[in-house]
């Protein structure tokens, strides 16, 4: 068996629960009643009746104990037998792009030509004494298109900015078509607009800044982990933006984890190094005193004065730190939107690193718009970007990937299960025996001294604290440093550790309710952790007797996806790319809507080759 499709053989072995399990791993699903159809599976008896996408007929597979006995063909609808066979390949009731996107029955689509559809499964035909298998989709008032399976090019997920389902285009209708055309025209004008905005920037002239290798080689050996390939590429492309007589404005994209925060500390290093200032911004008071933290470590060996500005920083000392800034005394500031401030003015600002831009406001975004056009920008962001509009972006402006996990990472082992103190219990005990640390998040202020007191009984040898963002902020400082110390066994949270924690010691996630998140968090939390060549455990559970529908596609989601790197089949599952949205602009919504974001993606792509082509 491969992820791309499964031979069954007579004389193989296999549980019944085991082949039931590889069977639904592939997308079929249980008709209990009825006639089957393709890509649906029934139980009978101790046999496992299956109908393969990619054959004409059903298939009764017979077990005897472990060991598959027979393998024959029956007419599905007289359940007669019509042929006894050896092996059949069984194909996935799942659409599997080139890109490695994967499309479910039910899911959403966009037809080049045809417009939004569903994904409806497969079905084998016999033309001209040859079995061909066709991709159908659903439009509206029940109308189907059969593609063949090379022309499956033409279709793409339908990926909308918000939560709001599609509307089905009519099949043979000219809505589509002016919705396309309208779109393109559209989305020539983005491109021709930010084309002449990045041309602009370029104009602008500045001194170009020297690398200090001594600089660079002494943070470098500060960093406790190998660089990956795509890091170090992303480091020296961003040094050679710096070297270069124009700004820089580099993104810098790369799953959770990934080492994004790396690329913009030798960035900074080289700024100093230059006689600029530098400015952080983040989107939380936590990652702000993480950073200046680990930034005064890494430091450690050179002449850089680093500070910080939150609601934690009293205000008379942050009063001082802003004439510090001022006066050239703070070479890097780290701050969350207190950085906005009126009273904030640096010396000689010459970088200025933006971490998770989509956590800021449209107010925010135009004032860091005022700043003077020299100044270099280099943003980090964890939003996943499909290929087709990270090309299409390329283009236009300068984009890092950061596409493999660091070396020694393993994927994180993640379950979903009914709420279980017991199983809680062993996830906790098992952690702690090799001295670790637990995140157990229960996202309900109200109650969360309770659960605290709880986990407390269970153990009451180990040091339990609560963190969440209604707290004292120096109450709240102290508990985080106490776990980033190690000190803390089980920090019982809220989703205020969604950002930006790195904690090598903390490998085990628990999370209650976790059937009331929304997927992309569900994944965000879980990459607090793994964060070490140890293995990490994520254990997700439910309360409700019954989840909902959309709850479960998300749970399975969760599990289903434990690579490293997931990060962009997660936000395709949940259908909350917010990515281009982010990158273009609010007014590009509307049109993404329309058509989905991938579509959007490509035709962005054609549009500034084009534009490009004609200069």
């Amino acid at each position: 068996m491969n992820k791309n499709n499964f031979l069954i053989k007579v004389g193989e072995r296999h549980t019944f629960d085991d082949l039931v399990k590889m069977i639904i791993g592939f997308g079929y699903e249980r008709n209990v009643s009825g006639v089957i159809q393709p890509g649906q599976f029934n139980i009978l008896g101790g046999n496992v009746i299956i109908y393969p996408v990619n054959n004409l007929n059903a298939i009764n597979i017979e077990l005897f104990g472990t060991e598959i006995e027979k393998l024959f063909l029956f007419d599905r609808e007289t359940g007669k037998k019509i042929e006894e066979i050896k092996n059949i390949t069984i194909l996935p009731n799942r659409l599997d792009l080139p890109d490695g996107t994967k499309i479910n029955v039910g899911d959403y689509v966009v037809h080049d030509d045809h417009g939004i559809g569903l994904f409806s499964g497969f079905v084998t035909k016999n033309i001209d004494a040859e079995n061909q298998n066709y991709i159908v989709l659903e439009y509206l008032k029940g109308d189907r298109l059969y593609v063949p399976n090379n022309l499956s090019d033409k279709i793409s997920p339908y990926i909308g900015i918000g939560k709001r389902k599609p509307k089905l285009n009519r099949l043979g209708s000219q809505s589509w078509k002016k919705t396309y055309a309208k779109t393109y025209e559209n989305i020539i004008l983005l491109a021709r607009e930010l084309l002449q905005v990045y041309a602009k920037r370029k104009i602008v002239s500045r001194t170009p800044w020297k690398i200090n290798q001594d600089w660079d080689n002494e943070i470098r050996d500060t960093f406790e982990y190998n660089e990956t390939i795509d890091q170090e590429k992303a480091i020296l492309e961003t040094l050679n933006d710096l070297e270069r007589n124009i700004p820089m404005d580099r993104l810098i994209c790369g799953d959770v984890g990934f080492g994004k925060t790396e690329v913009a500390i030798r960035a900074a290093a080289q700024a100093c190094a230059n006689g600029y200032q530098v400015a952080i911004l983040v989107p939380t008071t936590i990652l702000c005193e993480q950073h200046y933290i680990m930034l005064e470590q890494r430091f450690g060996n050179l002449p850089v004065n680093i500070n910080h500005l939150s609601r934690m920083v009293e205000t008379g000392i942050q009063k001082e730190i802003v004439n510090d800034v001022e006066i050239g005394k703070v070479d890097i500031l780290i701050g969350t939107h207190r950085l906005f401030g009126k009273d904030i003015k640096f010396k000689k600002l010459g970088l200025l690193i933006i971490d998770e831009e989509q956590k800021f406001g449209v107010k925010d975004k135009e004032k860091l718009k005022q700043l003077k056009t020299e100044v270099n920008i280099l943003t980090l962001t964890a939003t996943p970007i499909p290929r087709t509009l990270f090309m299409g972006l390329s283009g236009i402006r300068d984009i890092s990937l950061i596409g493999t996990a660091p070396k020694g990472r393993k994927n994180i082992e993640t379950s979903v299960i009914k709420y279980d103190e017991s199983r809680i219990k062993d996830y906790i005990t098992r952690e702690i025996e090799r001295n670790g640390q637990v995140y157990y998040l229960h996202n309900e202020v109200r109650t969360i001294g309770a659960t605290r007191n709880k986990l407390k009984k269970m153990f009451p040898q180990l040091n339990i604290e609560v963190a969440h963002g209604q707290m004292n902020e120096k109450t709240l400082a102290k508990i985080m440093s106490l776990f980033a110390a190690g000190e803390i066994d089980i920090l019982v949270c809220s989703t205020i550790i969604e950002n930006g924690l790195d904690l090598p010691d903390a490998n085990t996630l628990i999370v209650e309710n976790a059937d009331k998140f929304g997927l992309s968090q569900l994944y965000q939390i879980r990459g607090r952790i793994g964060r070490s060549p140890k293995q990490a455990y994520s254990l997700f559970t439910y309360k409700d007797k019954k989840i909902t529908d959309n709850a479960f596609k998300r749970l399975k989601a969760i599990v289903d996806n434990t690579e490293l790197g997931s990060g962009y089949n997660i936000a395709l599952s949940d259908l909350e790319i917010r990515g281009g949205g982010n990158i273009l602009g609010k007014e590009q919504h509307g049109n993404m809507e329309a058509i989905g974001l991938i579509l959007y993606s490509k035709m962005l792509n054609k549009a500034v080759e084009k534009l490009k082509s004609q200069r």
